[in-house]
């Protein structure tokens, strides 16, 4: 009988150990364990612990600054200057050429004709003229008009004279013309013409007379 009673005793310790311990869980802490049907009141964890430091707060970021697209230049046109009066040759015949190389004062005069430019309005009627009053002439029949070219300040006949004196009557003759209608226009006359020849080049070069108030 004494030991019957030991023995529960010695059971009832062991359950109440069994009930109090039934082990650790994964984390070592221990589960509460089930008495008769009846949960446990759960066992209140700490809180973990909060971060020695906190992250700092995030600065919204900016608005995308507007776009701006400079505008190209635009691109000043400039007027285009005036285009200056062109300059061109006066052909010559071979014979002419000839004779401008023997000539001092006709080479002269020539080579400033090639560079002056054309006052077209005086030219215009300065050539205009100088053709009728040669067709007027009596001897025009004894001469041959090849052309005539005026610039600004200078004016060129370029003929042929037939005859031995043909050269004579062309300068003669262009004496008249110059005396009697062309001293308005020009002040000085130059002929160059060969010594000799049936058939002969001959060139006269015209002065512009100079206009008041202009060199």
């Amino acid at each position: 009988m004494r030991l019957s009673a030991i023995a529960l005793l010695c059971g009832l310790a062991a359950a109440a150990a069994l009930l109090v311990w039934r082990g650790g869980g994964e984390d070592g802490q221990a589960v509460p364990a089930t008495v008769s049907g009846e949960t446990a009141a759960p066992v209140e964890r700490p809180p973990p612990p909060l971060p020695s430091t906190l992250p700092a707060p995030q600065t919204p970021a900016a608005a995308p600054a507007a776009s701006t697209v400079a505008a190209a230049p635009v691109a000043t046109v400039k007027p285009s200057p005036p285009a200056s009066p062109a300059h061109s040759a006066f052909a010559l015949s071979s014979d002419h050429q000839a004779l401008i190389h023997d000539t001092v004062l006709a080479a002269a005069d020539h080579e400033r004709l090639e560079h002056e430019a054309r006052d077209d309005a005086w030219a215009t009627a300065a050539e205009r003229l100088i053709r009728q009053e040669l067709a007027r002439h009596a001897r025009a029949g004894d001469f041959d008009l090849v052309a005539v070219d005026c610039r600004q300040t200078l004016c060129v006949i370029q003929a042929f004279s037939y005859g031995e004196n043909g050269h004579r009557e062309w300068v003669k003759a262009v004496d008249e013309l110059y005396k009697q209608t062309l001293v308005d226009l020009f002040d000085s006359v130059n002929t160059a013409f060969p010594t000799q020849g049936s058939r002969s080049p001959v060139l006269t070069f015209l002065h512009r007379k100079a206009v008041a108030g202009k060199p």
